[in-house]
């Protein structure tokens, strides 16, 4: 393996947990089933870095009603990175295997930039020597044209690089651009993956 990079979201962090959801979706009101209609429609958007997050927010915001205070705003940016800031302790002591066997770790996100930071900025972020965010990139998986954006700026051949996600889209997406790729299903069975 010349390079291991992975995904973040459900990859590196678990799901979020439903208290976690829950408090988020409170923070707006109303119906919690279309507060997640509307989070995960506008969400391609915010990940690319094409909508900021005052946009994202207020959007959803008003399609639930609700005036989008900067107060407002500021709490359901605080409760989405929080939501999404549950560690895989499985995943991490893989990394840290790969690691300390020498093993090059890149982290690959369909992140906005707000998510970007606040990864950057936690302990195992250190474990990467190359982190990739959509919104940075303004490109998203699962285009093609990432996988061969991360693989130059890797200096590898796609081939070199195995990529770990979550989506089968993703992972699909990364075959056909020359990855090998492994869907996670969970720490044990991509410890098996990746023969350690």
């Amino acid at each position: 393996m010349e390079w291991v990079v992975v995904d973040y979201g459900e990859v590196v962090c678990h799901a979020p947990p439903e208290d976690a959801a829950a408090r988020l979706a409170g923070t707006v009101g109303g119906d919690p089933a279309a507060f997640w209609d509307a989070y995960w429609n506008g969400r391609p958007a915010y990940d690319l870095g094409t909508v900021d997050a005052a946009g994202y927010w207020g959007e959803l915001c008003g399609r639930l009603g609700r005036a989008a205070t900067p107060a407002l705003l500021d709490v359901l940016v605080r409760l989405d990175l929080e939501m999404w800031s549950h560690l895989d302790e499985g995943t991490l002591r893989i990394l840290r295997d790969l690691d300390a066997r020498r093993v090059p770790l890149a982290l690959l996100s369909n992140a906005p930039l707000e998510m970007a930071r606040h990864i950057e900025a936690a302990p195992f972020a250190a474990l990467f020597r190359h982190r990739f965010f959509s919104a940075d990139l303004r490109l998203a998986k699962p285009d093609p044209a990432i996988y061969a954006h991360v693989a130059d700026r890797l200096g590898a051949a796609p081939a070199d690089l195995t990529f770990v996600d979550d989506r089968p889209a993703n992972v699909e997406a990364a075959r056909a651009a020359g990855l090998r790729a492994f869907l996670f299903t969970g720490a044990d069975r991509l410890r098996r993956d990746l023969a350690l």
